[in-house]
C-alpha cells in the first residue's frame, strides 16, 4: 500500500488550477472577437467557462493521475482516484462556499475529474507492468 502523499498534495491543486488558467487564456479571445452585445459576450463566456471546466478538468486529473501514480508498481489506479476525488471534492467544495447554483453539469464535471484520475493512474499502472 503506497499512497504517494506528497505527490497528491502537489497534483490536486494543479489540477483545480490547470482549467482556471486555460479559461483565463481563453476568455480575453473570446471578449476581443467583438461579436454580439455584450450581454451576448458573457452569456458565451460562462457557456465557455462550463465546457472548459468539464473537459479540462478531466484531462488536468488523468494527467496528475498518471503523475501521481508513475513509478507505484502496485496501487496506481487507487493514487489515480484518490487524486480525482480531492479534486472533485475540492471543486464542489468550491461550488457551495462560492453559492453558485448546483446543475447536472457540475455533477458530470465532478464525475469526470474522479473518471480522469482513475484513468491516468490506470495509464500509469498500465506501464509500470
Amino acid at each position: 500500500m503506497s499512497l504517494r502523499v506528497r505527490r497528491l498534495a502537489i497534483a490536486a491543486p494543479l489540477a483545480e488550477l490547470i482549467p482556471v488558467a486555460v479559461l483565463t487564456a481563453l476568455l480575453p479571445i473570446l471578449m476581443a472577437s467583438g461579436g454580439g452585445t455584450l450581454v451576448y459576450q458573457i452569456m458565451e463566456a460562462q457557456r465557455l467557462a462550463l465546457w472548459v471546466g468539464l473537459i479540462g478538468g478531466f484531462l488536468a486529473c488523468a494527467l496528475g493521475g498518471w503523475w501521481v501514480a508513475r513509478g507505484t508498481f502496485a496501487d496506481s489506479e487507487r493514487n489515480g482516484l484518490i487524486l480525482g476525488v480531492a479534486v472533485a471534492v475540492f471543486d464542489l467544495a468550491l461550488l457551495v462556499v462560492s453559492g453558485a447554483p448546483f446543475g447536472a453539469l457540475m455533477a458530470l464535471s465532478a464525475v469526470g475529474r474522479i473518471a480522469g484520475g482513475y484513468a491516468g493512474g490506470w495509464w500509469a499502472g498500465r506501464r509500470n507492468r
